[in-house]
C-alpha cells in the first residue's frame, strides 16, 4: 500500500497567490537579485504556533503557512491579499503531493 496522495485536496482549497522566485546573479563584480513572477495555488493559513520556534521568530510579524503543489524554498516571496511573505522555513511532503511552507511577512 502506497502513501496517500492529499494533492486533491491542497487544490480543492488552494487560491491564486503570486510566487516571486529570486535569483542572484553577480554583473561586473556587483551582486544583483532578480524577482521572476508566476501565478500560482495555494492554501495559505495562519502559522500554528507549535511550529514557529520562538526565539527564531519576530513578534511584531504575521506568520503563515503554505500548503501548495509548487516548491516553494527558504527565500522565495508569495504575495497573498496585498501582503508579501517571505520562505522561512520549508517541508518537502511530495511523497505525499504537497509542500509546506512557514513564511514570515515582509515588511
Amino acid at each position: 500500500m502506497g502513501l496517500p496522495n492529499l494533492s486533491r485536496t491542497v487544490k480543492r482549497f488552494s487560491v491564486p497567490v503570486k510566487l516571486f522566485k529570486i535569483t542572484k546573479t553577480i554583473v561586473n563584480h556587483v551582486p544583483q537579485e532578480t524577482e521572476v513572477e508566476s501565478s500560482i495555488k495555494a492554501v495559505v493559513q495562519p502559522a500554528q504556533k507549535e511550529k514557529l520556534v520562538k526565539d527564531k521568530i519576530d513578534h511584531s510579524l504575521k506568520y503563515v503557512q503554505v500548503h501548495t503543489l509548487t516548491e516553494i524554498v527558504e527565500g522565495d516571496i508569495i504575495e497573498y491579499k496585498g501582503i508579501r511573505y517571505k520562505a522561512f522555513e520549508d517541508a518537502d511532503y511530495s511523497d505525499y503531493g504537497y509542500y509546506e511552507i512557514i513564511m514570515e511577512e515582509q515588511k
